[in-house]
């Protein structure tokens, strides 16, 4: 990039275009997607949604948007990120030769952390493969050292707020203004990743 304060190489410029195309597109479209299977599955979950979501409209006029504040009222909805977990871990190169549980890493080797099976772990969350909102009003639940879902630490993700907001505004004006069944079956696949091969299995009214 002549002409500019940061020297990339064309390898550092393809990785940060790939960055950009999977968080900030990737990730927001598929976690929609799997919020409108699990809530389809769920109908007491999705009445509760639709209900906090009426009130929300409720405060407004049809043609004004939906506000700051009215993102933050969305306490219900943050409802499929545990269960849709798009990105599945992170990739590290070991800088000094370490031991793991009794295993010995060289340095230089590249490591893949799964950190996705954290949000399956029984031990961590009672019944992991159901979806339960309710569970997530309690705030503290993102906070623990065991919380995969933005990572965490200098490794937040620093589009967390961005990509909540995107979504929680797909959902507002999504039940708000369809009603929608399932047409035949699309078995998810969740390994390696989260999709639906045969997307979309769903008509609306």
């Amino acid at each position: 990039m002549k002409g500019s304060k940061y020297d990339l190489r064309d390898v550092e410029i393809l990785d940060q275009v790939v960055t950009i195309l999977y968080s900030g597109y990737e990730t927001v479209s598929t976690t929609s997607m799997m919020a409108v299977k699990y809530l389809l599955d769920n109908p007491r979950a999705l009445q509760q949604l639709r209900e906090e979501h009426l009130a929300i409209r409720e405060t407004k006029n049809p043609e004004d948007p939906i506000d700051w504040n009215h993102y933050k009222s969305m306490s219900f909805t943050r409802a499929t990120s545990r269960l849709a977990t798009v990105v599945n871990g992170v990739l590290r190169k070991t800088t000094k030769e370490m031991e793991l549980n009794g295993y010995v890493i060289p340095k230089g080797w590249r490591i893949y952390v799964y950190t996705r099976e954290i949000n399956y772990d029984p031990f961590l969350y009672t019944e992991p493969y159901t979806l339960n909102p309710w569970r997530w009003l309690d705030n503290s639940l993102e906070s623990h050292n065991y919380c995969f879902i933005f990572r965490g630490g200098t490794r937040l993700c620093p589009g967390k707020e961005l990509g909540i907001v995107q979504i929680s505004t797909f959902l507002h004006y999504f039940i708000t203004s369809y009603r929608w069944e399932e047409v035949g079956r699309n078995k998810i696949v969740k390994f390696p990743r989260v999709e639906a091969p045969k997307w979309p299995p769903y008509k609306g009214v």
